[in-house]
C-alpha cells in the first residue's frame, strides 16, 4: 500500500512540474510573438491623432514622410482615402489607420 502512495505522490509532482513548464513555455512564446510583431511606428498613430483632431494635412503628410514605410504616392493614397471620412464621429482616425494598412498591404496598425 505504501508503494502505491509513493507512486501516486510522484505522479502528482510530475504532473505539477509538467503543468508549470507548459505555462512557462506559453509565456515565452507569447512574449516572442509580441516582440516579433512589434514593428509598429508610433509616428503613424501620432499622425492619425493629428489628422482626427483636425490638424493640417500638410503637417500630417510631413509626419508620414519621416517614416521609412511610405513613399510619396503612398502618402497621397492614404490622405485621399482618409479625407472623405474626416467628418466621422472619430474625426477619421479609423479611416486613416485603415488607409495606412491598405497601403502597406497588411494589418499592421490597429484603430
Amino acid at each position: 500500500m505504501e508503494v502505491i502512495n509513493v507512486w501516486l505522490r510522484n505522479i502528482g509532482w510530475l504532473t505539477a512540474v509538467t503543468a508549470l513548464l507548459v505555462l512557462v513555455k506559453r509565456r515565452y512564446a507569447r512574449l516572442a510573438l509580441q516582440q516579433e510583431s512589434g514593428y509598429e511606428n508610433n509616428e503613424v498613430y501620432k499622425a492619425a491623432s493629428m489628422f482626427a483632431g483636425g490638424g493640417p494635412v500638410e503637417e500630417v503628410s510631413r509626419m508620414l514622410t519621416a517614416s521609412f514605410e511610405f513613399s510619396a504616392e503612398g502618402i497621397e493614397m492614404i490622405l485621399a482615402r482618409a479625407l472623405p471620412c474626416r467628418g466621422d464621429a472619430d474625426g477619421g482616425y479609423a479611416a486613416f489607420v485603415g488607409a495606412v494598412n491598405k497601403v502597406l498591404g497588411e494589418e499592421v496598425y490597429r484603430s
